[in-house]
């Protein structure tokens, strides 16, 4: 028996110090691969921590804080977290629920605050469902979220910032956080706030002393320096390090804010009064992968992003800061899915995935290296992943400049997916804009010499929960600019690839005359510029064409 123990021990040590070994190098991994991505979205400067249970697996910097000075960035930079501090807004908010001093069912008009409806409640605003009609629709909006700030305040009879710093900050000493915000905004009485609580003011030096500037890319893809905007409050503006951002979530997971009941239903996705499931909770995106709950939030604006994920069931965190927009901005992160990220997908790999499906594809390989690999697992269950890896990396090639790049990556995903998909074969064309890249307005004259039946099928970007408001969409005008039809507000239907690929089809009877067509897209997600899934068959634009 002694010998049996012997060998087991022997065992549980070897499988212990094998696991270990490959925790270190799927770390390794992860740190070389996200400076890749850093360098090619042309982030000067980032900070990356990430904590499995009590332990800190990395906490390190990438790049620089100060290209000028050469300042690099170490785990005590701070930057900017954008909306990522809309998560603290939901800890406090759900604090004063907890002391019985708020509902979310309290309409926001008790506290002055008028959106334009007098039923929108707080829970609408802490969900992103307060817009077109309360609770029935999901559309993330930061400046609605940050009226939270002015419930908080006319609730608790503390300025926002102040109930911050001292309900979470300072009991956790995050040192290295305070509001971003220069010390003689108007926002508060700085030299009067830290006179009264001095305990207070090394936090504020820490946060500004050790402040990365602020990058951007410009139209000559060259990273130059940028200003913060000035703002702070309840929708952004928080600075920290991820440092800080770790002793949060660690705090978090130990319940030292509010009950498990309460997070836990911080953590449940928000269901509209239609019974949908919406991609956010109360103040967190909510998503489940392969059954698997991510708790996540995304922060971007001018000089700043970020990414903060947290996958309790595994006790793990990643907090992932920058001082250039480009971390989130290229991605539509907005639309609630963390695996459209670069940064979301590489975090998933090399930490949460346990499947060997699920293969580390080296994307700078020439394409039909790549094609191999992905055709190796595309037949897995994890499909779904290698499109949407598919479709960020071609994101990135854009992003850089490299089209023929992005080309090939579109053409591979079209290959993998539109197989068995038949191709839209129309009648006689009356009028068609097809193609529609971002960024374009294109306009075509058609003219009908008697009254016809005229078949319309238009598919575009729909980005309102109602599927009402469209950011890419087809008209109808005559020769003196009167709108004769229009998608918007026409019944739409799913186009494939994202949900916000939508389609809209119908008869029209026009009469004889002259007339225009015309289709407007905005700046992402159009033609051979995808940030989501695509629709099928790539189809983007507008189609008149004859009856039968």
């Amino acid at each position: 028996m002694k010998i049996f123990y012997c060998s087991l021990s022997i065992l549980i040590h070897l499988f212990i110090t094998e696991a270990k070994a490959q925790e270190r190098n799927n770390v390794q991994l992860f740190l070389s691969a996200l400076d890749s991505i850093r360098i090619s979205l042309k982030i000067p400067g980032m900070a990356v921590a990430v904590m499995k249970e009590d332990s800190t697996l990395l906490n390190d910097g990438l790049g620089f804080a100060d290209l000028k000075n050469k300042i690099k960035v170490t785990p005590n930079t701070t930057f900017r977290i954008a909306s990522i501090t809309k998560t603290f807004t939901s800890t406090l908010i759900m604090q004063l629920v907890e002391q019985g001093k708020l509902t979310l069912q309290t309409p926001i008009s008790k506290f002055g605050i008028d959106l334009g409806d007098p039923n929108i409640k707080v829970k609408n605003l802490l969900t992103h469902t307060s817009e077109i009609e309360p609770g029935k629709y999901y559309q993330y909006n930061g400046y609605r979220y940050g009226k939270l700030g002015q419930v908080i305040e006319k609730v608790s009879g503390i300025p926002f910032y102040q109930l911050l710093m001292q309900n979470i900050v300072k009991p956790l000493n995050m040192n290295f956080t305070a509001p971003g915000l220069p010390i003689h905004d108007s926002l508060f009485d700085f030299d009067m706030y830290t006179k009264n609580h001095p305990e207070m003011l090394p936090f504020f030096e820490n946060s500004f002393s050790h402040l990365a500037k602020a990058y951007d890319v410009n139209d000559k893809e060259e990273i130059v320096e940028t200003q913060y905007l000035d703002e702070f409050g309840a929708f952004g503006g928080l600075a920290t390090n991820v440092t800080d951002l770790l002793k949060y979530s660690k705090a978090i997971d130990s319940n030292e804010f509010v009950s498990a009941k309460t997070q836990q239903e911080i953590f449940t996705p928000n269901r509209t009064t239609n019974g949908e499931i919406t991609p956010y909770g109360l103040g967190w995106f909510t998503q489940n992968y392969k059954g698997i709950d991510f708790y996540w939030h995304y922060g971007q604006t001018q000089g700043e992003s970020g990414l903060f994920v947290k996958v309790s069931s595994m006790k793990l965190t990643l907090a992932v800061l920058t001082n250039s927009i480009k971390l989130s901005s290229p991605f539509p992160l907005g639309d609630g899915d963390l695996l459209i990220s670069p940064v979301g997908q590489l975090f998933y790999k090399c930490f949460v995935n346990k499947d060997d499906a699920v293969s580390g594809i080296d994307f700078s390989q020439p394409i039909n290296e790549i094609r191999k690999e992905i055709k190796e697992h595309f037949k897995s269950e994890y499909k779904d992943f290698y499109n949407k890896e598919i479709i960020s990396e071609a994101t990135i090639d854009n992003f850089k400049g490299d089209t023929a790049s992005a080309k090939k990556l579109y053409n591979l995903y079209a290959e993998l997916n539109f197989k068995n998909i038949q191709i839209r074969k129309y009648n006689s064309i009356v009028a068609q804009i097809n193609d529609v890249g971002i960024n374009q307005e294109i306009s075509k004259k058609f003219v009908l010499k008697k009254p016809t039946k005229i078949q319309i099928t238009g598919i575009g970007e729909n980005c309102s929960g109602d599927f009402k408001s469209w950011c890419d969409y087809g008209w109808i005008e005559d020769t003196e600019g009167k709108i004769i039809w229009r998608m918007q507000t026409q019944p739409a239907v799913p186009a494939g690839g994202a949900v916000k690929n939508q389609k809209v089809e119908t008869v029209i009877t026009l009469l004889a005359g002259t007339y225009i067509l015309k289709y407007k897209s905005d700046s992402g997600h159009a033609y051979d510029n995808w940030d989501s899934l695509p629709p099928d068959n790539f189809i983007w634009g507008i189609t008149l064409s004859l009856i039968d």
